[in-house]
């Protein structure tokens, strides 16, 4: 081997070195506790280490697979992942009809999908021009746009990680899309001669007519009651029964918990509103959203409210009732639901309510602390909010002490 072969060799070892160093250090982060909930998660550490694998017995290919690997994505991923707390799940798939996409970042409050675009602003402004449909961005988003009107409508961001013309910034925010990115002119050295003035003209607000979409592309949802006439374009939340009882029980009203009843299981939740009252909070984080619930579950906490609730317990249902909408259930187990069949003490009823939660996108406002520590063991994680669970005590209030 020729003196400057061999000089070339011991590089790209070096490089190889490194890199595989750095692929390494990245699986490694994913064993954070800000990674450990992910939905997905086991997908980037599968990516990650066949990555290490085609690093370490790459040899006539090394060089170009140092520069075309596809760790600088994930590693993004990674990096914007590691300072959120409310990082839900990483490259999720979303399917609408016959549109399938991939979300690189879901999160929760807000409930947002993130895309992450590491191309430079004159490749990402070539592909847009020439039409290249994997890589034009417009299209990208127009595709995410379409498909998140079947999934409460989340808010839609793009994180430029180098740069983007301005006129495409300005286009992809007219449509809500939040651009995150150094925006950049389009007199720019980088970007001359890779435009004109047509395909200014394109990125213009007279051309974007082709961003409406169709009343039949929301999601249709069968209210329980007609006076309820609620838009799509509001965020929804998934209610349990656990949640219903919450907010129709005498136990959080003002006086409620003032009582010491003659079941011991009551008097903990009693003790435990006293300290930490549960309604106010929850209301709270309902406030701005529609409220839905699987029409199974919402006929059982009917007949629950109708056997076991008292007076002014009813009343509270009734007024309550009027500002859910029924969601029609599958019939069938949905999405990540149909994982957890093989696990004893889940009732149809629960598989009902986060089925529901799975087809509209939404978040579950639950107490079923039992079902969600099964489906974490499964290393599922569902995007719920956890409340203390408060059962109806107004019946029995008859036969309590008075505090």
């Amino acid at each position: 081997m020729s003196v400057p072969n061999l000089e070339k060799s011991k590089e790209l070892e070096i490089k190889r070195a490194e890199k595989v160093a750095e692929v390494r250090n990245a699986l490694e982060k994913l064993s954070g506790a800000q990674f450990k909930k992910l939905e997905n998660l086991q997908r980037m550490e599968r990516v990650l280490k066949k990555e290490i694998e085609t690093l370490l017995q790459a040899k006539d290919k090394l060089e170009s697979h140092l520069v075309t690997c596809n760790y600088a994505f994930y590693k993004s991923i990674i990096d914007e992942v590691e300072p959120m707390e409310n990082a839900l799940s990483v490259l999720k798939t979303f399917k609408k009809n016959d549109v399938s996409i991939t979300v690189d970042i879901v999160t929760k409050e807000p409930h947002s999908w993130i895309k992450l675009v590491n191309r430079s602003a004159k490749n990402v402004l070539i592909e847009y021009r020439d039409g290249k449909r994997n890589g034009d961005i417009i299209a990208q988003i127009k595709q995410q746009l379409y498909v998140s009107r079947r999934f409460n409508n989340p808010q839609i961001r793009v994180i430029f990680k180098n740069g983007i013309l301005c006129e495409m910034a300005d286009k992809l925010t007219r449509h809500g899309i939040i651009v995150d990115g150094e925006r950049i002119e389009k007199e720019h050295p980088d970007l001359t001669g890779k435009w004109n003035d047509a395909l200014i003209e394109k990125l213009g607000e007279s051309e974007d007519s082709d961003w409406e979409y169709d009343e039949e592309d929301v999601i249709p949802i069968k209210p329980c009651h007609q006076q309820s006439r609620l838009t799509s374009s509001i965020p929804s939340i998934n209610l349990d029964i656990s949640a219903v009882m919450l907010l129709v029980s005498n136990m959080c009203e003002p006086s409620g918990a003032r009582f010491k009843f003659q079941e011991e299981m009551i008097n903990k939740h009693v003790e435990n509103e006293r300290e930490t009252p549960a309604k106010k909070p929850l209301l709270e984080k309902l406030k701005g959203h529609r409220l839905i619930m699987s029409e199974l579950a919402l006929e059982q906490v009917r007949k629950i409210v109708h056997y076991v609730g008292g007076p002014t317990e009813k009343i509270r249902f009734a007024e309550l009732v009027k500002t859910i909408e029924s969601i029609p259930d599958e019939t069938g187990d949905v999405g990540r639901v149909s994982m957890l069949s093989d696990i004893k003490g889940i009732t149809p009823i629960t598989k009902r309510v986060f089925s529901c939660a799975e087809t509209t996108g939404t978040p579950t406002v639950t107490a079923n602390h039992k079902f969600l520590k099964h489906s974490k063991a499964k290393n599922i994680y569902f995007e719920v909010i956890e409340i203390p669970p408060r059962p109806l005590t107004e019946q029995k209030e008859a036969n309590a002490e008075a505090i």
